[in-house]
């Protein structure tokens, strides 16, 4: 059975050839479905409705998806979930998962890829991080949770100073989270993005959360369930190039 099976979903995108094929498709898997044809039509939506997930494009008239992000974190930051797809965009992965989005696809975009995305950020939170990915991993990242120049928690991921390494975007790594309280939450991540960290001679990279270790697991999720960021990822609060 689908995860989506039920769900509310917001499709919003000003291509109607686009909305009508995502509402087929979501319909066909027993969700539930809306449309609007830019982020202010949208906005008006979320106010209305309880949305479960919302499906974006980002450049739009009329509106845009980011101005509609921002509104729908202002009312509730863990719900509804917000998935970009876009061709072009203003902004960098960096800065989407900052301003909250919990995921982004890029146009041209696989449909059974762009479903099991939407299929992961539906499933419950134990469930998600019970369930290792299969890819393996190019390395593994030690942080410090109380030091704030090298760990920066999201409601999905964080911000890790990975040293004299230069992470890939969609690489797999093992974490190991040390918390002041002596508990270290371990798992598996996906680099989203990366850089060069504050002081300019390291780097960092933001990973969202993929795998939680058994032992850690409720630890884990309370935490992100207790998290207030905004961001689903944070950026660096400066960028040193």
């Amino acid at each position: 059975m689908s995860c989506l099976k039920e769900n509310l979903i917001l499709v919003v995108d000003d291509e109607p050839d686009l909305r009508e094929m995502l509402v087929s498709e979501l319909q066909s898997l027993e969700a539930k479905t809306l449309e609007a044809g830019n982020g202010k039509e949208g906005i008006k939506i979320v106010q209305s409705e309880k949305i479960d997930l919302i499906i974006s494009d980002i450049r739009m008239p009329g509106g845009n998806g980011i101005e509609l992000l921002d509104e729908t974190k202002k009312i509730n930051l863990q719900k509804p979930k917000f998935l970009f797809i876009t061709a072009f965009s203003d902004y960098t992965r960096e800065e989407i998962h900052a301003h909250g989005a919990e995921g982004l696809v890029s146009k041209p975009f696989d449909l059974p890829s762009l479903i099991e995305n939407l299929e992961w950020l539906c499933t419950d939170l134990k469930e998600k991080y019970l369930k290792k990915p299969a890819q393996p991993t190019s390395s593994q990242i030690k942080v410090t949770a109380n030091n704030t120049s090298e760990f920066l928690l999201g409601r999905g991921g964080a911000l890790m100073h990975t040293g004299s390494k230069l992470l890939e975007a969609a690489e797999f790594v093992d974490f190991e989270i040390h918390f002041p309280d002596g508990t270290i939450v371990s798992g598996k991540g996906e680099v989203l993005w990366n850089g060069n960290a504050q002081d300019g001679e390291n780097y960092c990279a933001g990973i969202e959360f993929k795998y939680f270790s058994p032992d850690c697991l409720n630890y884990a999720i309370k935490l992100l369930e207790n998290c207030k960021s905004i961001a689903y990822v944070p950026e660096r609060t400066k960028k040193v190039e």
